[in-house]
């Protein structure tokens, strides 16, 4: 962990160096080394993901001079030559991630779960997690599927978790609105602006590579939807 820690924050400040050393004059270059001490602190202190509203807040709390000033815009904007001030702390966004993936401690799971149903009753929004429900009890269900395969090939007996009861569950049948949200979240476009990906697998990722669903989860989905097509 910790020559991970190293090498990627010597990434940042090799990223740095390149920006201010093409920087077009001294205040663009001080402005970016306290954007760069901002989001340091807030990576490798707090531990927490970075938002640019919350790094901005941060930023004016330190540097509150007008001259040394960044304003959302300034960060957010795409420029024809690169945006410098975006490019940094895109690359504090990607450490961030990087090293809460790193420190976070996977449990293994026997069930092919990647969460647990108590952790999917904490989701507020009651439409998405009677969605994420939905779908937790077809992995599972997915999961001993293969199992059966399996025990199958070897003639051994097989033993099938009984799936959870889900809250609210006597109408599983999709509304218009949940299966619209089914839709975009299989949308490639949709899943690269969450920074998602479908793996080769049809599996979900994060950017830097962190499986969050099993493999055929995408193709579940998509079953899901076309199953709700008009004829």
């Amino acid at each position: 962990m910790k020559n991970v820690k190293t090498n990627i924050l010597e990434e940042a400040e090799n990223l740095l160096e390149q920006l201010t050393a093409n920087a077009s004059n001294d205040s663009v270059r001080t402005k970016l080394r306290n954007l760069n001490d901002v989001c340091r602190t807030i990576v490798t202190e707090t531990k927490q993901r970075l938002s640019v509203p919350e790094v901005l807040r941060h930023y004016k709390g330190r540097f509150p001079a007008v001259s040394q000033s960044l304003s959302e815009q300034t960060v957010r904007n795409k420029r024809a030559n690169g945006n410098p001030y975006q490019t940094l702390y895109r690359k504090w966004e990607d450490i961030a991630e990087c090293l809460l993936a790193t420190s976070l401690q996977k449990p293994i799971r026997m069930d092919g779960g990647i969460i647990c149903e108590s952790e999917i009753r904490k989701i507020e929004n009651t439409t998405l997690r009677h969605q994420v429900l939905l779908l937790f009890g077809q992995n599972r269900s997915l999961h001993n599927q293969l199992n059966i395969l399996k025990q199958d090939a070897c003639n051994a007996p097989i033993q099938i978790d009984r799936l959870p009861p889900i809250a609210g569950g006597e109408d599983l049948a999709l509304s218009p609105a949940e299966v619209e949200a089914v839709r975009d979240f299989i949308d490639p476009r949709k899943l690269h602006a969450k920074h998602l990906a479908k793996t080769e697998d049809h599996g979900v990722s994060t950017r830097d590579g962190r499986a969050i669903a099993d493999p055929g989860f995408i193709t579940a989905l998509e079953k899901i939807s076309k199953s709700y097509q008009r004829p």
